[in-house]
């Protein structure tokens, strides 16, 4: 299988994955994308275009994650040398490298099987395709989750290795570990203190002090020059999006639990952390069977530390996100639980034709029902274009919520309202209720909205005006009032997700600041 998979499926991939990428239409590609990926898109765009560390080209802002902002940045100032690209030609470019991406994790998932699993490891790598792809693989278009998944699975390979082969493999790890907090910085609280806790464990005591020592010293050196850097260009340490996120230390589960139970994150979030949790439940049951207990290897309990490590960032965004769990936050546990699981279902035989046939069916099933059925963003899509025929290539639009697409394919200005992809100084505008000022000073000339069946954007007939029932007051102290004569635009707005649909309006109205 090792030839077959390596001399004929490698080039079958590359050769999909380009026509994927170029020959399927630009709505289609839409749909495996998250509206903060192009955060990450248009931000590393401008950056690689010289405009610096900026979503909108108005304001500087941290707010991503530094290594797959870095690594976007590089991949488009080297396309930029071959021409002057549109964004649909530049998003079908960042679909590519991320199927590339995902085919690299396959391929050292099949590594990491066959060093931790010799006998079967075949039938391990079979039942890993479907999973992953349902999982991670058709998700986050955009987001750091794809880079993510080749960095964790680099480390169960070398993890790996160094429990079969009898050798060591400490540098590589501490690397692997650096990148790993440069891909989710927020991993720095969580996962990546549990994972160098489970290697220690799960380490023979010649080489753990040493793999403890250089682990703290190469963190500690990216830290101090991550934090650094980020307090000298942008005047605060961490990421703004963490300033706006978190409610540390009042807690917020119940708040954030009701918010998992809702249609939009039932399916999706709340399913993927309930699957992480029943996975690590169910290993540990089977943990304390004897039978089953000797069947145990030190890389299931490793993998086990890697579940663990996802289950605490799960339940401290749970604890003290105001945002709570959002759907690329998810594609981690959901990854390495399913490696978990993958083991658990390997060590009952007769279940592995019926659990590799089921996987296969939802994972069809899904991708035809969110996929092939689903133009959720075709509405954001079409009126960025509006935006950009109604508009000047240097009017600066305000708009607080959906800003990606928008903000992308409008190749405008749009200023992102909610400030998860905007500087320090604008949430000083916000916290001080001066949203008017900072209209006028960035002489921003539009505001752009959008209402849903359930939030309606507001026409008083007897006073002729619109009131954006949904943000005002909320956002720096502004009310959202509109003149009927200052609506530039209504547009059908829609979106579609697996639990539901919703309908409504886009809006632009121009701003008068002076």
């Amino acid at each position: 299988m090792r030839q077959h998979f390596l001399k004929y499926s490698v080039p079958l991939f590359i050769i999909f994955a380009f026509a994927f990428s170029f020959f399927t239409s630009i709505e289609f590609l839409l749909n495996f994308s998250n509206d903060d990926s192009f955060f990450y898109i248009k931000t590393a765009y401008n950056f690689s275009e010289g405009f610096g560390s900026t979503f909108d080209r108005v304001d500087l802002t941290n707010g991503y994650h530094p290594l797959w902002f870095l690594m976007l940045s590089v991949y488009y100032f080297i396309l930029g040398l071959f021409g002057n690209f549109s964004p649909e030609t530049l998003y079908r470019f960042t679909v590519l490298l991320i199927l590339y991406l995902d085919l690299l994790t396959l391929i050292i998932l099949y590594y990491f099987f066959r060093n931790a699993y010799a006998d079967g490891f075949k039938k391990y790598f079979l039942l890993s395709i479907p999973l992953f792809l349902l999982l991670t693989g058709i998700r986050d278009f955009g987001m750091e989750t794809h880079l993510l998944c080749v960095l964790i699975a680099s480390y169960l390979y070398y993890k790996s290795a160094e429990l079969t082969a009898n050798t060591t493999y400490t540098t590589v790890k501490c690397v692997l570990l650096a990148l790993i907090f440069l891909t989710r910085v927020d991993y720095l609280f969580t996962v990546i203190p549990v994972i160098i806790l489970a290697d220690y464990l799960t380490s023979d005591p010649i080489s753990r002090k040493k793999y403890l020592k250089n682990a703290l010293i190469y963190l500690s050196a990216i830290c101090i020059i991550y934090f650094t850097i980020n307090y000298i260009f942008f005047g605060i340490a961490m990421p703004v999006t963490a300033k706006i996120k978190s409610t540390f230390p009042e807690i917020l589960f119940f708040h954030n639990m009701g918010k998992l139970l809702e249609p939009g994150a039932v399916t999706n979030q709340f399913a993927k952390t309930a699957f992480t949790f029943v996975i690590i439940i169910s290993f540990l049951i089977i943990s304390g069977i004897p039978g089953l207990r000797k069947k145990l290897s030190k890389i299931d309990y490793f993998l086990l530390g890697m579940c663990i490590a996802a289950a605490a960032y799960l339940l401290l965004n749970i604890l003290f996100n105001k945002h709570a769990l959002k759907e690329w936050y998810v594609s981690f546990p959901a990854f390495v639980s399913s490696l978990l699981m993958i083991r658990i279902i390997m060590m009952i035989p007769k279940v592995y034709y019926i659990s590799l046939g089921t996987f296969t069916l939802i994972f069809l099933f899904i991708f035809y029902i969110t996929r092939i059925k689903n133009p959720k963003w075709n509405s954001a899509y079409y009126y960025s274009k509006e935006i950009k025929n109604l508009t000047e290539p240097d009017d600066r639009i305000y708009m607080i919520d959906l800003t990606g697409i928008t903000g992308f394919f409008s190749e405008r200005s749009i200023i992102n309202g909610d400030g998860l992809i905007n500087s320090n100084d604008y949430q000083e505008y916000l916290t001080t209720g001066n949203l008017d000022r900072y209209f006028k000073d960035k002489n921003i000339k539009y505001y752009s909205t959008y209402s849903q069946h359930n939030a309606p954007m507001e026409l008083t007939d007897s006073a002729g005006v619109y009131t954006d029932n949904k943000y005002s007051f909320t956002f720096g102290n502004y009310p959202f009032i509109f003149e009927e004569k200052d609506l530039i635009l209504k547009f059908p707005y829609y979106y579609s997700y697996i639990a539901g649909d919703g309908t409504g309006y886009w809006y632009l109205f121009k701003l008068n600041n002076n």
